[in-house]
């Protein structure tokens, strides 16, 4: 018998949907969930966790049904750590709502809405679809009323739940529920200790620690004011608890596919049993994934300041070979580094030939996972014809020498001629310019280098002078490149010597294209100002 051959994100959307009919919930929508943390740069990892859910969308959509992502944005947290880079004067909000705090950069409503529309940004960029959601606005709204209420109800058999789990007795006897202190204004060091269910309300006292960091990494105690109070746990005085936060969610919202960090792992058990046996809902299907590292390691964290955004990627790369990162291997660990990208770049166009055909792979499950990872990486609307491939490396190098007028045009001339491309038209011209433009950020952020300090011997400030006269009166570059030679041997100078020092001055590296044709191409009276300034 034949082996069916299922790409990983096709696997779990058949899994949901099995799980589904089985269930008989008669779902209109099958929605997956992201969170958006709030509280800190969202780096690679952040950006990963939201296109993972987004895969499997694309997948569930792909067999007929109907789905969306909900990137849901947890502005309800409070702020534990200063991100580093941050200003100091953020470490008086530490333990209040992102929602709460001013923004540093003054542009958003908030910390929170400022944090968050960094990810969001980056999910649009690489043209991800998706609902938002704002956890403090769907406190506001009622959105997750009926659940709040369930959950404080059930406080007792909640709290055993989570003592069972994960060990953890702060909730046997405290609520699961941080009201927002009304004196300080703080979430994580209220302690909610009676429920008023007629009123809607909890009773709390402001009396809890915890250990917190400042702009420099430090540990710092906060504590609570000591402040009594009470709070509508209906009106959005407070939060949940992340134990029981996530269960909430899913049942307001009806979620049925969620992955999840190998961090929280007892979290989501918690969550499930919660929102099995309190709520009523069957949880939602999870797959765990593993965290980025940095190279040698290291966790990327948005709090360390070791933030490697998803911006930062789409400087140097496309969206596809972003999301080919995301979706290439689902859950074993990787150690990512900037200098990875080129890779990806030439992986995208290893793909579309095996796509196209112009590669073959003799495995033929090899084979399939490759084509279908290309449909994936193009979200499921691949080209319909092969494009230009043209080498990252190449296309860094030409960002080296290219001139400051026609850029695009000298590139394309330089692409005819070491034929790596034959047909120009309009669409290879676009293509060429969106690949140019990665390379060309590559060049300028990684590849320049301080000018080098140049001494002229009096025989090299005569041939240079020589030469500014040549330029003035040639406009064949062939002619010029002989002239050139010429010039060095008249003032006494080996040609290959020559050469360099023309390198050095014009380009400010050792070799570089043919100079003859290339002053001629980026321009007469440039070239002759930076060989009068060396003079």
């Amino acid at each position: 018998m034949k082996e069916k051959l299922e790409f990983w994100l096709d696997k779990w959307a058949r899994r949901i949907v099995e799980r589904e009919k089985k269930l008989k919930r008669g779902l209109r929508i099958l929605r997956t969930e992201s969170g958006l943390g709030a509280s800190g740069i969202p780096h690679i990892g952040s950006f990963g966790d939201v296109a993972r859910q987004y895969g499997v969308t694309l997948a569930l959509r792909d067999l007929g049904f109907k789905s969306e992502l909900i990137a849901y944005c947890d502005d309800r947290d409070g702020l534990r750590k200063v991100p580093r880079g941050l200003p100091s004067w953020l470490e008086k909000y530490i333990g209040m709502p992102v929602s709460n705090i001013p923004d540093p950069f003054k542009c958003h409503s908030s910390f929170g809405e400022h944090m968050s529309s960094l990810l969001i940004d980056g999910i649009e960029k690489a043209g991800i679809d998706y609902k938002f959601q704002s956890g403090s606005e769907n406190y506001k709204k009622g959105i997750l009323d009926k659940q709040i209420e369930t959950i404080l109800l059930n406080s007792e058999k909640v709290g055993k739940i989570i003592k069972k789990i994960i060990g953890q007795e702060k909730f046997v006897k405290a609520l699961p529920y941080f009201p927002v202190c009304e004196n300080c204004g703080r979430i994580y060091t209220t302690r909610a200790y009676k429920l008023l269910p007629k009123e809607h309300k909890v009773l709390y006292v402001c009396d809890q620690e915890f250990v917190g960091k400042d702009s420099k990494g430090n540990d710092i105690i906060v504590k609570g004011c000591g402040h009594k109070g009470e709070a509508k746990y209906l009106k959005g005085d407070g939060k949940l608890s992340w134990k029981t936060e996530f269960a909430a969610r899913w049942d307001a919202l009806r979620i049925v596919f969620e992955a999840h960090g190998k961090d929280i792992t007892d979290s989501v058990k918690v969550n499930d049993r919660i929102s099995k046996e309190i709520l009523g809902w069957e949880p939602p299907l999870h797959f765990v994934y593993e965290m980025f590292l940095e190279k040698g390691g290291k966790k990327i964290s948005k709090s360390i300041g070791n933030v490697f955004t998803p911006q930062v990627w789409l400087r140097y790369g496309s969206p596809e070979s972003l999301m080919l990162l995301m979706f290439k291997r689902s859950g074993t660990i990787r150690e990512i580094d900037v200098r990875d990208i080129p890779s990806y770049m030439r992986e995208i166009d290893k793909l579309e030939d095996i796509y196209f055909g112009k590669e073959k792979i003799e495995n033929p499950r090899e084979e399939f996972n490759a084509r279908r990872l290309f449909e994936f990486v193009h979200k499921l609307k691949p080209p319909k014809e092969p494009s230009v491939h043209i080498p990252y490396e190449y296309l860094v190098e030409l960002a080296g020498i290219v001139p400051k007028k026609n850029k695009l045009e000298f590139v394309v001339r330089k692409l005819v001629e070491t034929k790596h491309i034959s047909l120009v038209n309009e669409k290879v011209k676009e293509e060429i310019k969106r690949r140019f433009y990665y390379a060309n950020n590559w060049f300028n952020d990684f590849m320049k280098r301080e000018k080098i300090k140049i001494k002229l011997s009096d025989r090299e400030k005569d041939a240079i002078e020589d030469l500014i006269e040549e330029i003035k009166k040639t406009k064949d570059g062939k002619k010029l490149q002989y002239a050139i030679f010429e010039i060095a041997k008249k003032n006494g100078i080996k040609p290959s010597n020559f050469f360099r020092l023309l390198y050095l001055i014009i380009l400010n590296q050792k070799k570089g294209p043919r100079l003859g044709p290339y002053i001629i191409e980026r321009g007469k009276d440039e070239i002759t100002e930076k060989l009068k300034k060396i003079i």
